[in-house]
């Protein structure tokens, strides 16, 4: 069961091969092995400034990620909202850094930036470990519908 709403945005002119069918197969996979219901996501594909400006504003950091998440409902409710925003540039460079495919790694981030708004984080070793893990068996089972 798809969420009620998702978007994706490209405001980055950068080419992003990731359409709403997969987001919305990448969502329903997470509510079907997550257990959680979602509602509204937007996924919105920015460049290296407005990722820096983003981090800056909110989280304090003066540097580059490849995603930032911003959940708007509460915590432990249901059903999850929320906006990702990632940095195409970034993902390009980590695909070839890593030696995956640019598809793979965008796929990894959005799972990544879902992850993170039913709950999960990566602030230890433990929970950055645990976090790599499930997006390896969501890429998979992705790949594998």
């Amino acid at each position: 069961m798809y969420p009620e709403s998702f978007q994706i945005f490209n405001h980055c002119g950068f080419e992003v091969t990731f359409s709403a069918e997969q987001l919305g197969r990448t969502i329903e996979l997470l509510q079907e092995h997550e257990n959680r219901n979602f509602l509204h996501v937007e996924v919105v594909f920015v460049d290296e400034k407005r990722i820096l400006d983003l981090n800056r504003q909110y989280l304090g950091h003066d540097y580059v990620t490849d995603i930032i998440t911003f959940a708007y409902h509460e915590e432990s409710s249901f059903p999850v909202e929320g906006t990702l925003f990632c940095c195409a540039p970034q993902i390009r460079r980590q695909s070839e850094e890593y030696g995956s495919t640019y598809e793979t790694e965008v796929l990894r981030v959005v799972i990544h930036g879902l992850l993170h708004l039913i709950g999960y984080n990566d602030h230890t070793v433990n929970q950055k470990r645990e976090m790599t893990s499930l997006e390896d068996k969501y890429i998979k089972l992705h790949q594998d519908s």
